[in-house]
């Protein structure tokens, strides 16, 4: 059964706002905000709602890149469908911790920890930072630790 979910980069004076994931798939590693979307929710509304419980931020004016498919577990078939927004509009405070532990941090963007990142994201964030759009496949490896073939399509 595919998964549909959002992914929410959030940029603020030259930095890139990033989670560590305290569970699910994304464990351990930094990545932006989101998560599944909700019976009846759009992919914006569940962008905005995510963002906001993860963060303690609303976001306006929502940028949208593109549809992103992972193949995870060396499968071919697609595991993920993930909506991908970009904003540089937002109010409220930030939360020391998002809603479910994890850390939430502001990176500058030329300072990435790319080593606790996705493989992924060396391929697809410099096209979302350009304000770019485009649909992207990964595709991992059995241990989904590795990605083994990517393909960028812009729009």
């Amino acid at each position: 059964m595919v998964t549909e979910a959002t992914l929410v980069e959030i940029m603020h004076e030259g930095k890139l706002l990033l989670k560590r994931a305290t569970r699910g798939i994304s464990k351990s590693r930094w990545n932006g905000v989101g998560g599944k979307l909700h019976a009846g929710e759009t992919p914006e509304q569940s962008a905005i709602r995510e963002t906001f419980e993860e963060t303690g931020l609303t976001v306006r004016n929502l940028f949208y890149h593109g549809v992103m498919n992972f193949h995870n577990f060396g499968k071919d078939e697609v595991d993920f469908v993930v909506h991908l927004f970009s904003a540089k509009e937002f109010s409220g405070e930030l939360l020391k911790n998002s809603d479910d532990g994890g850390e939430l941090k502001w990176f500058p963007i030329d300072a990435l920890p790319w080593h606790d990142m996705w493989q992924d994201d060396q391929y697809w964030l410099q096209h979302m930072l350009n304000g770019e759009r485009f649909d992207a496949d990964f595709y991992q490896d059995e241990s989904n630790k590795k990605l083994v073939k990517h393909e960028i399509r812009m729009r």
